[in-house]
């Protein structure tokens, strides 16, 4: 098998063309493959040394890499099971212990007023400045009563 020719080229990106030996189909028809720095190729086919046919493949896209959707995590479905059937022993509390569980009831079962009074009295409001006050004091000359302030 003859080896490729190699031609130096300025077309379809400067360097150099691989020439491939012309291939015989059949019927008189011949193949002449061109193979061009840029990755594409030229095929020519000649018919009684005549140029019949040119096709131009370029080079082969790159394929874009898609990015996966990001799924959402289903959790799986849990069997139903019977809960089993368990009768707990009651609790006896000491009477330290007791106190403190009344105490906790009364405070969940608070109604939501006295929740809100609670709550009210906790803030502290910020203390009002007294403005300054006006003295009365009596003019010696005049007699009149001025109203004097600071």
């Amino acid at each position: 098998m003859p080896k490729d020719q190699k031609v130096s080229t300025t077309i379809h990106g400067e360097g150099t063309s691989r020439i491939k030996p012309i291939k015989d189909i059949g019927n008189g028809v011949k193949t002449q493959k061109i193979k061009n720095p840029d990755k594409s190729t030229v095929t020519q086919r000649y018919k009684d040394g005549k140029l019949v046919a040119s096709d131009y493949n370029p080079k082969k896209m790159k394929v874009k890499k898609i990015r996966k959707l990001k799924k959402t995590r289903v959790p799986r479905k849990l069997k139903k099971i019977d809960a089993p059937g368990y009768v707990s022993k009651p609790v006896t509390l000491d009477k330290k212990t007791q106190a403190i569980s009344d105490s906790r009831d009364r405070k969940k079962n608070r109604t939501l007023i006295k929740k809100v009074s609670d709550k009210i009295k906790k803030v502290k409001l910020p203390k009002i400045k007294k403005g300054k006050k006006i003295r009365k004091t009596k003019n010696l000359i005049t007699g009149k009563i001025n109203r004097t302030r600071g």
